[in-house]
C-alpha cells in the first residue's frame, strides 16, 4: 500500500488478535487502508478493508488471489487474507514511497538517463507478471500513479484490474485509464495480450521524461531525448500491436543497450567490474565547499540515472537544517529526501537504524581528515582545497596527510586566476581539477554536469585482493576543466 506522510490517528483497535491499528493511511470508494503493527513481529502492515457489499467486491477478491501467488521485490507481499461478517481484509507489506505521478508533480520530469534506468526496472517487473505462470498475467492499468519509488526500487501496486490473459479476453468489460490504456482496451473485438502492457510502458516512459502524457507531449525530443530513445518509445506506442515490441524482454534489452551506450557512470561499473562504490569527500579546511561539491556530485549521479545516498559524516548539521527548511521527514532508514536527493544526517552512536542498501554512497567528512583515514571501506577520495594563492601550503599538507588513501583526487575550489601548481610536496597536478562556479548544488548546469562526469571518468577502480580498492593512475579526459591555461597548470 502507498505510504502517505499524513497518517490519521484512530483509536487503538486490535484485529484478529495480532494487528494493532495505528491510523488510517487512506480512504476511497473501494474501502479503507489502515496502518497497523504486527504485535509479535513488531513490523508495520498495511490492511486494506473492503465491504462485502461493495459492487466490485469480486474484483477485490481476485486481486488478493493474484497477489498471494507473486513473489518479486517490486510487488507488495500479501501476508494474509481475513474476513468478518461485514468486511474482507487484505494484509499487505507496508511500503514507504512516493508514486511517480506525485514525484514528478512535485519535482518536475526526470532526465533521459533516469527515465531509462527506471524504465528497465519497470520492464523487469512487468516481464515477471507475464512469465510468472503458464498463462501470462496482464496488469492492464500501468500508469505513473500505480508505480511507487521506494528506496530507489520501483514497486507496482493496485492489481484490481489485473487478470490472466484468458480471463482478460473472456470478460465483456474492459478496464483501463484514459490516456494510458492501449487502443485495444477501448474495443472488445481486439485481443489483449502482453503488448497491451507494453503500450502502457511507453506512456509511462514519456510521462517520466516529460511530465506529460503522449497526447499532451507529441515531441519527446524537446526534452533532450536521443533518437534511439524516441524510437524505443515510438515502437511501444504503435497503434498496431504487431508493430510494437513483442515482449518486455525485447524492450528491456534495448533500454539496457541504450543505458550502457550513453551513461558514463554505467561504463564505470562495467569497466571495473564492481557492484558498489563508496566515495568520500573531505576538505583541507572548513568552509572550502566540501559539502557543496559532495551534494553536487550526488545530484549529478541521480540525474544520470544512478540513485545514491549522501551520508553526512561531519558535525555541521547541514542535512538537518535542510530537512527543517524543506519540511522533509525521515524514513525508517533515517534518510530524508531533499530536492530529489536521498540524504542521511549524522546520528549519534545511540541511534540504531535499519540498514539500507545503496549501490553508491557519497560520504561527506567535512574537514575531519582523521575520521576519513579511519574508514576502511572507502573506494575513492575527493579532497577539496582552497585555490587561493595564500592557501597552497594548506593544500599540500592535506594531500600529504591523505596520500595513503585509495584513489585520491584533488579538487581546487575558489581558484585564483593564474595560479600554478608545481610538482613536489606530494601534490601531483595529474590528479587535480578546478571546480566551476556553481550557485546551487542541487541545480547543475551543463558545464557542471561535464565537470562531475570528468571526475567519474577519472576513476578506474580495480580490486586488489578485495576491498579496499586502488585506483589506476590516469588523468581524466573529455570535458573536465583540468588545471591547464589560464588557470592551474600541470607543467
Amino acid at each position: 500500500m502507498i505510504f502517505t506522510k499524513e497518517v490519521r490517528v484512530v483509536e487503538d483497535t486490535v484485529l484478529f488478535g495480532k494487528y494493532q491499528i495505528k491510523g488510517i493511511l487512506g480512504t476511497g470508494h473501494a474501502g479503507t487502508v489502515f496502518l497497523a503493527v504486527h504485535m509479535e513481529l513488531e513490523e508495520f502492515r498495511a490492511i486494506k478493508r473492503v465491504s462485502k457489499s461493495y459492487v466490485d467486491y469480486r474484483r477485490f477478491k481476485k486481486e488478493a488471489l493474484i497477489l498471494k501467488e507473486l513473489r518479486h521485490p517490486g510487488i507488495p507481499i500479501v501476508y494474509d487474507l481475513e474476513e468478518d461478517s461485514e468486511y474482507s481484509y487484505l494484509i499487505e507489506e507496508y511500503l514507504e514511497g512516493e508514486s511517480f505521478y506525485d514525484l514528478i508533480h512535485n519535482q518536475g520530469h526526470l532526465t533521459a538517463a533516469m527515465t531509462i534506468r527506471y524504465g528497465i526496472q519497470i520492464c523487469r517487473l512487468v516481464n515477471y507478471l507475464h512469465s510468472a505462470g503458464e498463462i501470462p498475467i496482464l496488469y492492464l492499468d500501468l500508469q505513473p500513479k500505480n508505480l511507487l519509488l521506494c528506496n530507489e526500487t520501483v514497486k507496482l501496486v493496485d492489481f484490481d484490474h489485473s487478470a490472466t490473459m484468458i480471463q482478460a479476453n473472456a470478460s465483456s468489460k474492459r478496464y483501463g485509464t484514459i490516456g494510458c490504456a492501449a487502443p485495444e482496451q477501448y474495443r472488445t473485438d481486439m485481443k489483449l495480450d502482453e503488448r497491451t502492457d507494453i503500450y502502457a510502458i511507453g506512456v509511462t516512459l514519456i510521462y517520466l521524461g516529460t511530465g506529460r502524457y503522449p497526447e499532451e507531449s507529441p515531441s519527446p525530443g524537446l526534452c533532450g531525448w536521443t533518437p534511439e530513445l524516441r524510437k524505443i518509445v515510438k515502437t511501444c506506442l504503435h497503434s498496431d500491436p504487431d508493430k510494437r515490441y513483442q515482449s518486455t524482454e525485447e524492450l528491456c534489452r534495448d533500454l539496457i543497450r541504450l543505458d550502457q551506450k550513453t551513461n558514463g557512470v554505467s561504463k564505470l561499473f562495467q569497466k571495473n567490474q564492481i557492484s558498489s562504490l563508496t566515495i568520500a569527500f573531505a576538505g583541507s579546511k572548513s568552509g572550502v565547499g566540501t559539502t557543496h561539491l559532495a551534494i553536487g556530485l550526488s545530484t549529478y549521479l541521480r540525474l544520470s540515472g544512478y540513485p545514491n545516498l549522501y551520508e553526512e559524516q561531519n558535525d555541521s548539521g547541514a542535512v538537518r537544517r535542510l530537512a527543517l527548511s524543506f519540511g522533509a521527514q525521515s524514513d525508517r532508514f533515517g534518510r530524508v529526501r531533499i530536492r530529489g536527493c536521498s540524504m542521511k544526517p549524522k546520528y549519534g552512536e545511540a541511534v540504531v537504524l535499519e540498514e539500507s542498501k545503496n549501490r553508491i554512497v557519497i560520504r561527506d567528512y567535512g574537514n575531519d581528515l582523521n575520521r576519513l583515514k579511519e574508514s576502511m571501506d572507502v573506494d575513492c577520495v575527493f579532497l577539496v582545497c582552497d585555490g587561493s594563492l595564500w592557501e597552497a601550503g594548506g593544500a599540500e599538507k592535506a594531500v600529504l596527510e591523505l596520500e595513503s588513501c585509495a584513489c585520491l583526487r584533488v579538487i581546487f575550489n575558489h581558484v585564483a586566476a593564474g595560479l600554478r601548481i608545481r610538482k613536489g610536496g606530494g601534490l601531483n597536478p595529474e590528479y587535480c581539477y578546478k571546480a566551476p562556479w556553481q550557485p546551487d548544488s542541487f541545480l547543475p548546469e551543463r558545464s557542471h554536469m561535464r565537470f562531475y562526469q570528468a571526475l567519474m571518468d577519472s576513476l578506474e577502480i580495480r580490486p586488489k585482493g578485495g576491498w579496499p580498492l586502488r585506483c589506476l593512475r590516469r588523468a581524466a579526459v573529455s570535458a573536465a576543466e583540468k588545471l591547464l591555461r589560464p588557470g592551474l597548470r600541470s607543467r
